[in-house]
């Protein structure tokens, strides 16, 4: 559990600054910087630990679909919230460990336990309500809101990507695993960056930093959830890694002045419920 929660400090962090940083400089540039940065530290990370290449060929298959839904997941996520209000999205993207514990305990044949799963779905349903002001969300809603199916695809692909990135870690160990995910993803974005190079011509300087801190916070919140994966049940990892919403909302908070109403009172109530269940789970 406390590995998920380190990881949904990092994702809640490059939340906020993809939200922030993608209306100035584009979701495309901010997709190419972090990630491309992300991904070169994953080598370093490796290369530090000394264990080389190991096993990573008897996951190429396994690793190729983390690829493509990593890379698809990133691209919409970030593109909703250039688009949409995080009042939308967060509470969307909050749904992709929904995804990715049905595919551990189908596939994996995970048992996490009653008291897990509860404390899953109420933790899932926690976040939804602390990042949503559940007034504009209804004002807001009676239209398409834009990024709406932006996120949606987003938190699909992001489910199948953590499940796919913890499996992979299980089985090979969780630095080679992230390294040949990272690698991977980055070989589904290549064509497109070759494609649309001009549009990261205009990217200014504090753009690229911005970008740069979302991949550091990005890159946290990987190490956390494949180290977790390594050492645990992926469906607990995967429960608690989606508060990150909440952190977001809580950057909002303090940077932009958002006042909570409310219900997020009550979902911050509800998350620490959740979070009981799965630490006694």
């Amino acid at each position: 559990m406390i590995y998920g929660l380190i990881a949904a400090l990092g994702w809640g962090g490059a939340d906020f600054g993809a939200a922030v940083g993608g209306r100035r400089i584009g979701s495309f540039a901010m997709l190419v910087i972090a990630q491309t940065f992300s991904a070169a530290m994953c080598g370093v990370i490796l290369i530090a630990s000394g264990k080389g290449f190991g096993g990573v060929g008897s996951v190429l298959g396994l690793l190729a679909v983390n690829g493509f839904v990593t890379a698809s997941a990133y691209a919409l996520h970030y593109r909703a919230l250039e688009l949409g209000p995080i009042v939308v999205v967060s509470p969307i993207g909050a749904t992709y460990a929904v995804v990715g514990v049905g595919l551990a305990v189908a596939i994996l044949g995970e048992r996490p336990g009653l008291p897990a799963l509860a404390g899953a779905l109420v933790t899932v349903a926690g976040v939804m309500l602390c990042s949503t002001d559940l007034g504009k969300l209804r004002r807001g809603t009676h239209g398409m809101p834009p990024g709406l199916w932006w996120a949606i695809g987003a938190a699909v692909c992001f489910g199948a990507g953590a499940f796919t990135l913890g499996w992979a870690a299980q089985k090979i160990g969780w630095q080679q695993g992230l390294f040949a995910s990272r690698v991977s993803q980055m070989l589904f974005i290549a064509p497109f960056i070759v494609r649309r190079r001009g549009g990261l011509q205009a990217v200014t300087a504090a753009g690229v930093w911005i970008a740069l801190l979302v991949g550091t916070a990005d890159l946290v919140g990987v190490v956390a959830y494949s180290a977790g994966s390594e050492a645990g049940f992926l469906s607990i990892v995967l429960a608690a890694s989606a508060v990150f919403p909440a952190i977001a909302v809580a950057l909002s908070v303090a940077f932009i002045r958002e006042r909570p109403v409310a219900n997020q009172y009550v979902g911050v109530a509800v998350v620490a419920v959740g979070m009981v269940l799965l630490g006694l789970a």
